[in-house]
């Protein structure tokens, strides 16, 4: 079911496009990397482009063609394809909201999918050399079904974004992963931000514990 309230779509996102029975929003300031595209089969209305509420002087075959290569970030071979559960989704978010993170990393490595979380400001210099300060970050292994290793790195606030639902999840090669829940005719599109948190972490069968490394940025 499309949960979008299609006659208020400036409110979700810094601009609007509007063609024939469907629309695009670009995310805003915080959520710049995703453009969230669905079906509106009420709309009858020519094409039209609107920046902060404000409609922009474009001509119809612009705004068309502008709706088209967004469409396009969808036609691009996939390094990988799977699926997550509402419960999956939730688990991510309320990690986010508990570790003020900024990032979600997803990656699999032996037939095994880890979400990383971490925020991205806890490895700037001038706080990594205060013992005062603890690193952010948590580890969330995943059973679900892939194909090919992968890893893509999320905007958490982005990730927020996304329906609280079951989704596919479609990593393009093109950098640009498409996430689809199954109950309605809305996809987000969402940019990998080719973050990696610069930390090793692996399981010290002597001392019975995981062991990290935390890598110094030069």
């Amino acid at each position: 079911m499309n949960k979008f309230d299609t006659n208020n779509l400036d409110k979700l996102g810094s601009a609007v496009i509007r063609v024939a029975n469907s629309f695009a929003v670009f995310g805003n300031k915080k959520t710049d990397d995703m453009v969230v595209i669905g079906k509106d089969k009420k709309s009858k209305t020519r094409p039209s482009l609107h920046i902060s509420s404000i409609k922009q002087k474009v001509t119809d075959d612009e705004v068309i063609g502008l709706f088209n290569k967004l469409q396009s970030l969808r036609q691009t071979n996939a390094n990988s394809i799977f699926f997550l559960t509402s419960e999956n989704i939730k688990r991510i978010k309320n990690s986010i909201k508990l570790l003020d993170a900024t990032h979600v990393r997803v990656w699999t490595s032996e037939n095994r999918m880890t979400v990383t979380l971490f925020d991205c400001r806890d490895f700037e210099f001038h706080r990594r050399i205060s013992r005062k300060n603890s690193l952010k970050i948590n580890y969330l292994d995943i059973e679900t079904r892939t194909f090919d290793n992968f890893t893509f790195t999320l905007n958490a606030d982005s990730f927020t974004k996304l329906p609280s639902t079951d989704c596919n999840f479609r990593i393009g090669k093109n950098g640009v992963t498409e996430v689809s829940p199954i109950d309605g005719d809305v996809f987000y599109l969402i940019r990998d931000q080719q973050l990696v948190e610069p930390v090793t972490v692996f399981e010290s069968q002597s001392v019975g514990k995981d062991i990290a490394f935390l890598f110094h940025p030069n």
